[in-house]
């Protein structure tokens, strides 16, 4: 069991290790029942003194993640729902998985009634009008298979995100501030090999994406998880933490927040900002949702537009909204950081996929994207409008949601004594799947939510499976 400390950190040591074994215990890597490593053993092998090792195991106990034996050691002692990686048989049983917990485990298993990813249907997508320009392209420019495009990405779709942007969100930065990256989840990982150690914390939304808590806790770091109100993260909450120990990146889906739907208001967007030019830390901004609002009303300006001294890491993703099998996402970064960044994606893959970001450069300079999107906008309106009109005829007052003012995601609290995992089970013989709560909670304990994604299927299997999917928990209840 490897620990990384930073000793110039400003996080005192024992919090480092105290943060680093909780994560282990709670993601699985140390189980229930294993014998934590000796007080003198620890205390040699992180240059550490020996009452340091002694202060964390007892807290740890006091805390009920050990229990210590007199004489014995200490062993692992709190039961854990975490997710991990199976050991592979035969001589290659010495390579040890390091990856733990992942929401996609959970769905690896096909299902006709799929509500567990957020994903929008591919019939509400352009497919027909990019196959031809794939095919177009590569008449005209059949080298384009063989060339590698740029690190930080085509100039020429670098100046359409930057015009997108503008027009979108009303923010529209210089291009040699954007790097295309292949989706926003590759642009989480860069930023994280660029600015985070192990030992670094990073405070999330709680509950938070289930793909970027596992970016961030398979790098060994510290998750301080920060409770969300219909405003978005508590700032209040995040402040109280600063005061003690500040982390070293906030990490935010302020709009049209995954899972929940909810968005952070201007207020916090602004009160974020600051908390991070006072604490000097780095605030990470997913927005792959901002174009996926209802009935008419436009969600804040990004915390990016507010962004004066360079605080802010803006990701865009265009993977949901025009083209998953494309993969395109622009990370934005002002100039102090970015040819850190750069540094970061060329040593990740030397650039992104030259078709694919040429693939969509038509689509975006035309005025068929803005039609696009205003039906898209429409269609997944009424597929979030005819799920809660089912909910309500099957569960009124039985469970607790926000209705989201755009996104692709509805968060529902199911009522106490509802076995979850009972229920997923239930579900899966229907051939119905949903997200549970737990997977998006650095914790992965259970929870009484889950997450329905109402935008993956068509009309008629988005009716078919919520309704048989509330049946099944009125039936539960």
């Amino acid at each position: 069991m490897k620990l990384v400390l930073k000793k110039e950190a400003a996080t005192p040591i024992h919090q480092q290790i105290y943060h680093q074994l909780v994560n282990r215990i709670q993601t699985g890597v140390l189980a229930a029942g294993d014998r934590m490593p000796s007080l003198r053993l620890l205390s040699k092998e992180l240059e550490v003194n020996y009452l340091t090792i002694n202060k964390v195991y007892q807290r740890l106990e006091e805390e009920g993640y050990v229990e210590i034996l007199q004489g014995k050691g200490a062993f692992v002692k709190s039961p854990h729902s975490g997710h991990t990686f199976p050991q592979i048989d035969g001589h290659q049983d010495s390579f040890t998985p390091l990856l733990t917990r992942s929401q996609y485990l959970m769905q690896r298993s096909k299902r006709q009634y799929d509500f567990s990813k957020a994903v929008v249907s591919p019939g509400l997508l352009p497919s027909h009008f990019l196959a031809d320009q794939a095919k177009t392209i590569l008449d005209l420019y059949p080298m384009i298979l063989t060339t590698y495009g740029p690190v930080e990405g085509d100039e020429e779709l670098r100046t359409e995100v930057s015009a997108y942007l503008g027009n979108q969100l009303g923010y529209r930065p210089p291009i040699d501030e954007i790097l295309i990256t292949s989706g926003v989840q590759q642009a989480i990982n860069v930023v994280a090999n660029t600015f985070l150690t192990p030992s670094d914390t990073v405070a999330v939304e709680s509950p938070c994406y289930g793909a970027a808590l596992d970016t961030f806790m398979n790098r060994g770091n510290a998750i301080l998880p920060i409770q969300i109100d219909r405003d978005g993260m508590r700032t209040d909450l995040l402040e109280e933490q600063c005061r003690r120990n500040p982390p070293r990146v906030v990490y935010v889906n302020p709009t049209f927040h995954n899972p929940t739907g909810t968005s952070m208001s201007e207020k916090r967007r602004k009160e974020l900002l600051e908390l991070a030019e006072t604490y000097h830390f780095l605030i990470i901004e997913d927005d792959s949702f901002n174009e996926i609002y209802f009935d008419g009303v436009l969600p804040p300006k990004p915390i990016k537009y507010f962004d004066t001294t360079g605080h802010c890491i803006f990701l865009k993703g265009f993977s949901k909204t025009m083209a998953p099998g494309i993969r395109l996402g622009a990370l934005i970064a002002d100039k102090e950081l970015y040819e850190s960044i750069f540094i970061a994606k060329a040593s990740m893959d030397v650039g992104s996929p030259l078709l694919n970001q040429k693939v969509i450069l038509p689509f975006m300079k035309t005025q068929r994207m803005k039609d696009h999107l205003e039906k898209l906008r429409i269609a997944l309106q009424i597929r979030r409008d005819m799920t809660v009109e089912i909910l309500e005829n099957h569960l009124k007052d039985r469970i607790t949601y926000e209705i989201p003012k755009g996104g692709l995601n509805l968060w529902i609290k199911l009522p106490e004594g509802i076995d979850i995992l009972g229920l997923q089970k239930r579900a899966s013989e229907l051939s119905i799947s949903f997200l549970p709560g737990s997977a998006c909670y650095a914790t992965n304990e259970p929870t009484q939510e889950i997450r329905i994604s109402y935008s993956g299927l068509s009309d008629r299997e988005n009716t078919e499976g919520i309704t048989k999917l509330a049946k099944l928990i009125t039936d539960l209840i």
